[in-house]
């Protein structure tokens, strides 16, 4: 037998008619017409090669052939129903695995209290956190990792993304940094000394040293690290200025005795997004998932 000589409908029918032995009565439960009806029977039985059933007596009666049929058609017509029908999702029983790529930042101090909130709802969840750096839109694509936050993506077709939040860029130093006592600092003080840059997270220097490329400066990285408690240190030890956004220097300022001012040139503020596959975009289970952080993080 062949899939495409039969349909739901004729699906359908073959169960009520093997349900009902009755054309009459398996019309009525289907909605149809007896005529209509009995040219699914016969449909039925040339796709089956089987009368499927016969007249004993006045009353149709199922074959030998029929009878196997109406043992397998219930479940088959179930499945179908549960197919077209997915069943809501159920946080308290997801034992999906989610991994998210950031910063260490956002890791330690934005998604516990989140994280906190899901894992409350979903307790058998499994949830992965790692750095994002520059493999990370590779393992997105690939469906290593299934949700990014950082900036939006440009130019992607199989990506989404929603926004977080709007930020901008800061400079971050020690208290006794000699930059602080510029009344007025140029573009030429901030290249003037060294600078420590965080290398997790999307790419928010290239921007800042190609202006600077354009009036002919270059600043002086001494220090990359992927750890902003390691590089909050580093700034606590040296002379370094770190360029970053200004809602994380803000809470980092809280942490050590650190100074936070203003860029000595204009950059536009940016948005951070939350981000995903578009495989992933209709799924139950990450829709949900997506849709808790986002409710907690604006």
């Amino acid at each position: 037998m062949q899939l495409g000589k039969i349909n739901l409908n004729l699906l359908s029918a073959l169960y009520y008619l093997l349900q009902e032995q009755s054309v009459t009565r398996a019309a009525e439960k289907m909605h149809l017409s007896q005529s209509a009806m009995s040219k699914h029977l016969a449909k039925l039985r040339e796709v089956f090669g089987d009368p499927l059933l016969v007249r004993v007596q006045g009353q149709l009666q199922a074959t030998p052939k029929g009878i196997e049929l109406k043992a397998q058609v219930a479940p088959l017509l179930d499945s179908v129903e549960n197919l077209l029908h997915q069943q809501a999702f159920e946080p308290s029983l997801c034992q999906r695995t989610f991994t998210i790529a950031t910063s260490d930042y956002v890791s330690e101090h934005l998604l516990p209290k989140v994280l906190g909130g899901i894992y409350q709802q979903a307790p058998q969840l499994n949830i992965e956190l790692c750095n994002w750096d520059h493999t990370t839109n590779r393992l997105l694509h690939s469906g290593e990792v299934d949700l990014g936050m950082t900036l939006p993506p440009r130019d992607s077709t199989e990506l989404h993304a929603t926004t977080l939040g709007t930020d901008h860029l800061v400079c971050l130093m020690h208290q006794q940094h000699p930059y602080l006592s510029i009344a007025q600092p140029s573009m030429s003080d901030y290249c003037r000394y060294p600078h420590a840059i965080i290398t997790t997270g999307a790419d928010k220097n290239s921007h800042i040293d190609r202006h600077l490329s354009q009036q002919g400066l270059q600043r002086q990285i001494q220090f990359r690290a992927s750890s902003y408690p390691a590089t909050v240190q580093i700034l606590s030890e040296t002379r370094f200025i770190l360029t970053l956004p200004a809602k994380i220097a803000k809470q980092l300022l809280k942490q050590r005795p650190l100074a936070m001012v203003a860029l000595p040139f204009e950059v536009s503020p940016f948005d951070y997004s939350l981000i995903w596959h578009h495989r992933n975009h209709h799924d139950p289970a990450h829709t949900w998932f997506r849709q808790q952080i986002h409710q907690a993080m604006t």
